[in-house]
């Protein structure tokens, strides 16, 4: 999340963190409590959230689930779960269509990212905002077909994993194959570079089983906590 929060915050702590990105989606301000004092941990990101006064997500995994009442307590609900994803990278075929994306690109992630996940274009310039294609750490990739990008997401280096954001396939190209492709794809750019590490991300369980059939597993079930009001707008 850090890499996408140039233009808002990011604060954490052991057992909590908050991204901010200062977009108006609950999805790009979020918080995760998941350990130590997870009870005063969700006061402060619940706080520090409501300072911001964005419409926002509280994540709560492992330990944190513990302190759902506190934000029950302050009319906040649960509005679903997200599978925490892992898939270990690992060497394989080059995909012909597979591409490194650059700043000339970001326009077209731009666009489809607005397509897929009904996002307006300012709040799909966050994650593939020009500037992100040349941040540290950070890689946009897609597949290319048909000479357009069909498929695109962030992949970012955090600490001993990669992390993966915003993977989507472009409106009306679905149950081609493209997202499979380049989750396999990217776990092999993975590899190249950093050998057999863990690929982590988070998904929405009827999206789950796509990450299964690349080779993924879950590794934990998270909630997702939030303002009835926010969840509606969106």
């Amino acid at each position: 999340m850090r890499p996408l929060t140039s233009a808002g915050s990011w604060s954490e702590g052991d057992g909590w963190w908050v991204g901010i990105t200062g977009a108006p989606d609950p999805d790009y301000n979020l918080a995760l409590v998941h350990g130590g004092d997870v009870t005063a941990h969700a006061h402060h990101v619940y706080e520090t959230l409501t300072e911001a006064g964005l419409p926002s997500i509280v994540l709560l995994a492992g330990d944190g689930l513990g302190a759902a009442q506190v934000l029950a307590d302050r009319g906040w609900v649960c509005a679903g779960s997200l599978d925490l994803t892992y898939l270990v990278a690992h060497g394989a075929p080059l995909d012909p269509g597979f591409r490194t994306l650059d700043e000339a690109d970001m326009a077209h992630a731009r666009e489809l990212a607005a397509g897929t996940f009904g996002i307006a274009p300012g709040t799909a310039a966050v994650a593939y905002a020009d500037t992100i294609a040349r941040a540290s750490g950070v890689e946009v990739v897609g597949i290319v077909d048909d000479s357009d990008l069909q498929c695109c997401a962030l992949l970012v280096d955090s600490g001993p994993i990669r992390t993966v954001w915003s993977l989507g396939t472009r409106t009306g190209r679905h149950r081609r194959g493209y997202a499979n492709r380049l989750i396999r794809a990217g776990a092999a750019h993975t590899h190249a570079q950093r050998g057999p590490i863990a690929m982590c991300g988070l998904t929405r369980p009827r999206v789950t089983p796509l990450y299964l059939v690349a080779g993924a597993r879950v590794a934990e079930t998270w909630q997702m906590w939030s303002r009835p009001r926010w969840l509606l707008g969106n």
